[in-house]
């Protein structure tokens, strides 16, 4: 929570954060796939909590919520009802996912919930097919963005924000691109340059 609102102190306009659900249907803030070998799904919140002490439940996000845009990265599908049911009502929210049966699913529980797209690589006809998923967002990794990408995305009203480009050289290029905002791990040095 600490980098969420250094972040947000420094003037950065929202955060990315990663989503799992556990066993015990407690959705967490986190990223990797594993810890202790064993699949993170698979641990209840108490025994993720005694692994990893500064463990975030998703609900401890909604006082963010309030102030800023969260883009919430869906780590795998299957709980999407659940995702909803919990942020349904806060503004600001983008659900986006490597896995885009995700965004399929979200969109038809909720017609309010924004959702974006995450990929690696190059998707030819990439806006038609976000557009079919009614999908505003798209997540490409920096550097496969190019001008056509940004251009037809745009021409769809998608809003593109790279990830995870973390230096001044890159955040000119995709400036120069058109892109609407980038993710970074250095926030604050981002807002410096940006401002």
């Amino acid at each position: 929570m600490a980098s969420f609102r250094a972040a947000l102190n420094s003037g950065a306009d929202g955060f990315e954060t990663d989503l799992r659900m556990l066993a015990d249907e407690q959705a967490v803030l986190f990223h990797d796939d594993t810890w202790g070998g064993r699949t993170i799904e698979e641990l209840t919140a108490s025994k993720l909590r005694m692994l990893e002490p500064s463990l975030l439940h998703l609900a401890d996000l909604a006082e963010l919520s309030q102030e800023t845009r969260m883009i919430l990265e869906v780590k795998r599908h299957g709980w999407e009802q659940r995702l909803c049911d919990l942020v349904g009502g806060w503004p600001g929210v983008v659900v986006s996912s490597f896995d885009h049966r995700v965004l399929r699913v979200v969109r038809s529980i909720s017609g309010t919930i924004e959702t974006g797209a995450v990929i690696e690589g190059y998707f030819v006809d990439f806006a038609s097919y976000l557009s079919s998923l009614g999908a505003g967002w798209a997540f490409p990794q920096f550097r496969f963005v190019d001008r056509e990408m940004v251009d037809s995305l745009h021409s769809e009203g998608i809003r593109v924000v790279p990830w995870t480009a973390n230096d001044e050289t890159q955040w000119e290029a995709l400036r120069r691109l058109g892109c609407d905002g980038v993710i970074t791990d250095f926030p604050a040095e981002a807002v410096r340059w940006r401002d």
